[in-house]
């Protein structure tokens, strides 16, 4: 630009310095001093603002030069700029080409490990589709199970309840005198009978009223076929004396054959399953009351026929 600038102004003053210069030339030989005085004056002036715009056009000329040497320094440095980022984007593009085979690498590794766990979750939820049912399964049976075992511990009740008011119905009298007492604990029925009414005092034979109490019970026993019979004898805490002591030494051997006589009893007479029969003997070893009067120890002589599971 300030060549360019340069360039203009010599070219104007140039041309005004050869038209002044071209009308002095005719007018050489025939003009007056005075005007060729004027002429010669106004060349001088000229001639002045020539050197003026010579030296502007000089230092317009150094500073186009700088400009121009400006300008190829910062070609340089653009033509070095553009090298290095050429090599720049030339190794970031081999860096990206080494990360691409890279992320390729861990591409695939995430989708075969992607394809594993789907694999591991079907599997799973198979799994757990099989668990289920089998809950399911299991948790029908559980409560088919409960509700079998519901009905069947109805039935039980029902069943003990019928026995109850049979042994109670058939026994009204005794039962009225105090000589039989039915109880029915948590399902386990029990008769217990005095020994008075089965036995003479120190015997293990039984007496006439003693069998017909022993009928009435024997036949609600008879129907019973899903519980043992367990029959237990128990005496009070006197010990055995005089000529009964050669039979029976103490009172384990005095209950237990009173036990076995009952239980023969109930096998001959009621037609009662042998095998469903059990006799026990537990001499004085498990009173119901302590024995400190004669009331207490006519309690704790006792016969006592429970119902038990079978074993």
């Amino acid at each position: 630009m300030a060549w360019r600038l340069f360039l203009e102004k010599r070219r104007s003053y140039m041309n005004r310095y050869w038209l002044i210069a071209a009308a002095l030339i005719p007018l050489a030989g025939c003009v007056s001093a005075s005007k060729f005085k004027g002429q010669e004056s106004e060349l001088a002036s000229v001639r002045q603002e020539l050197a003026a715009a010579k030296a502007d056009c000089s230092a317009s000329a150094e500073l186009a030069k700088n400009e121009a040497e400006g300008l190829k320094a910062m070609n340089i440095a653009c033509a070095d700029s553009l090298t290095l980022a050429r090599e720049s984007n030339e190794d970031l593009h081999e860096a990206l080409e080494a990360r691409k085979d890279e992320f390729s690498l861990k591409v695939s590794g995430l989708i075969k490990e992607k394809d594993e766990l789907s694999q591991r979750l079907s599997a799973a939820a198979q799994e757990n589709i099989g668990i289920r049912r089998a809950n399911e399964e299991e948790l029908a049976r559980a409560l088919a199970e409960k509700k079998a075992l519901a009905e069947a511990g109805e039935r039980e009740t029902a069943r003990v309840k019928k026995n109850y008011a049979d042994l109670a119905d058939g026994l009204k009298a005794e039962i009225a005198a105090g000589a039989v007492t039915i109880t029915n604990l948590r399902g386990r029925l029990t008769v217990n009978m005095v020994d008075t009414i089965l036995f003479e005092s120190g015997m293990a034979a039984l007496r006439s009223g003693g069998n017909k109490i022993l009928d009435q019970v024997g036949k609600v026993l008879a129907g019973i076929k899903d519980k043992d019979i367990r029959i237990e004898g128990h005496t009070d805490n006197i010990p055995i004396g005089g000529e009964l002591k050669n039979k029976y030494p103490t009172n384990w051997e005095l209950s237990a054959a009173r036990a076995t006589a009952v239980a023969r009893y109930l096998q001959d007479n009621a037609g009662i399953d042998p095998g469903s029969l059990i006799a026990a003997g537990f001499g004085e070893y498990r009173p119901v009351v302590p024995n400190d009067t004669p009331e207490h120890r006519g309690m704790n002589r006792r016969i006592e026929i429970v119902l038990v599971a079978k074993e």
